[in-house]
């Protein structure tokens, strides 16, 4: 077995280290305790793992799964009753990379910039006197969850404010589970797993029943039109592009018996996956812009000339996505210092011993602790833990062994090219329109609570750039 890390409170263990000071804590066990040991966390035994064995865990979905956590950590078996397959990545790993949002991004191109830009708009605005911006992350998340909507449920839909509200509110609902710590293990592990199922199962909390039953009213809208549609224009009928007429082309849908609560949960579950994620990463992306100004004006030249590629209606075409090579490389450092210190745990199917000889029985928790890839000199050049936006040579959606933000081996992101688009086209706008700063003039440190990290809650500054 790893070592496990001393400590001398029972029952406590290393929980409040590792939740108060959790980043200096995993650098001691590290240094002390070498690539692989274990804490005694909220009443159980994790195991974390250095950048030696972290894409052995991510390489061996045979042994090590993250889905069975997510199941453990979020009580959907109680919160969806029309779907039996929550927290199954690799059937939403299939269900995303056979559907037009994985293979077909260009058909999103136009969409996607005009809903960023009306949302810009709409929550930023244009700044002839300056505007300061309190918590970027709330606001962000309203203006990718208005372009994602057009991507998911169709233009018609996206239009409503009850359905952005609910893409933009469903993951801050949903999160109340990973908040509320899990006092409960500290007296028998397991036990927090059933008692935060209690209020669901008797009927005094469900976080997903609002936002489910706001789908439902516009999903039901939208399939009977399309129905109705189809069968009054056969051939000559215009296939809608969204994720909803993926899901309707399914062999599971059967247009005879329609289980729109079914279609409306499974649409949810992709918003949580995709909006917190993408917003964050974007927020991260204008902070750490704003705190590093000597990086705007060669970022403005390269989109000013890029911009010259516009149509008529100002819409850039999908190829200028990929002569964005230093907004890319920017995206991509701004990723890579998230500041998350441990992430993707997995749960441990059967027994395994590791190449170093070190064994996890089945049952166990691994960890990965990432902090450990992104500042190693090996794996990222010189300087690791310095912000150096010139570091990469790879686009921002690259999975490797030095890059772990979209996860690696056969469950990596499948979404993560629709969320790099949708971070370049907003930043793209952002950098022609605003002068970007903070508040304090100084770089903003993320808010970390435990092994994660948030953007900043301080103010950013956005001013209207003279042309």
């Amino acid at each position: 077995m790893p070592p496990l890390v001393r400590y001398k409170i029972p029952i406590i263990g290393h929980t409040f280290r590792y939740t108060f000071n959790c980043e200096k804590f995993l650098g001691q066990c590290r240094k002390e305790y070498g690539e692989m040991f274990s804490l005694y966390i909220w009443g159980r035994t994790i195991t974390f793992v250095g950048k030696e064995y972290t894409h052995e865990v991510l390489s061996r979905s045979d042994v090590f799964d993250f889905g069975v956590l997510f199941r453990k950590m979020i009580p959907g078996d109680v919160m969806y009753t029309s779907i039996d397959n929550f927290g199954d990545l690799r059937s939403y790993g299939k269900m995303i990379r056979g559907s037009s949002i994985s293979n077909k991004l260009n058909l999103y191109t136009e969409r996607i910039q005009k809903s960023l830009y009306l949302a810009t708009q709409k929550h930023i605005g244009d700044c002839n006197d300056q505007k300061v911006i309190y918590n970027i992350y709330s606001a962000i998340t309203k203006i990718i969850s208005a372009s994602i909507a057009n991507v998911f449920i169709g233009e018609e839909e996206s239009e409503y404010d009850d359905v952005i509200s609910t893409f933009a509110e469903f993951t801050k609902d949903i999160a109340v589970f990973f908040l509320i710590p899990p006092i409960f293990d500290l007296i028998f592990p397991g036990l927090q797993d059933f008692v935060k199922r209690i209020p669901i199962r008797l009927g005094l909390y469900n976080p997903v029943t609002r936002h489910v039953n706001t789908l439902i009213k516009h999903v039901k809208h939208q399939v009977d039109k399309r129905l109705r549609e189809k069968q009054k224009y056969g051939d000559s009928w215009k296939r809608p592009t969204d994720l909803l007429q993926d899901f309707m082309e399914q062999k599971s849908f059967d247009p005879n018996n329609i289980n729109y609560t079914a279609l409306a949960s499974n649409l949810s579950i992709f918003i949580f996956a995709s909006i917190h994620s993408t917003s964050r990463a974007c927020a991260n992306v204008v902070v750490d812009l704003a705190s590093r100004p000597e990086y705007m004006q060669e970022l403005y030249e390269e989109q000013l000339e890029i911009h010259k590629k516009t149509d008529e209606n100002g819409i850039l075409p999908f190829e200028s996505l990929k002569e964005m090579k230093n907004l890319d490389s920017f995206i991509r450092e701004s990723l890579r210092f998230t500041g998350d210190v441990a992430a993707l745990p997995h749960w441990v199917l059967k027994n395994h011993t590791f190449s170093n000889g070190l064994q996890v029985p089945k049952g166990h928790v691994v960890d990965i602790y990432s902090y450990d890839t992104y500042h190693d000199e090996s794996l990222q050049g010189p300087n690791p833990t310095s912000f150096e936006p010139h570091r990469h040579n790879v686009p921002a959606s690259k999975v490797g062994r030095n890059f772990l933000t979209f996860g690696g081996g056969k469950h990596m992101c499948p979404g993560r090219f629709l969320a790099i688009n949708e971070i370049k086209f907003f930043m793209h706008n952002a950098i022609l329109n605003y002068n970007i700063r903070t508040e304090s003039g100084k770089i903003e440190d993320k808010f970390r609570l435990g092994p994660v990290a948030l953007p900043s809650n301080n103010g950013i500054i956005f001013e209207k750039r003279a042309k």
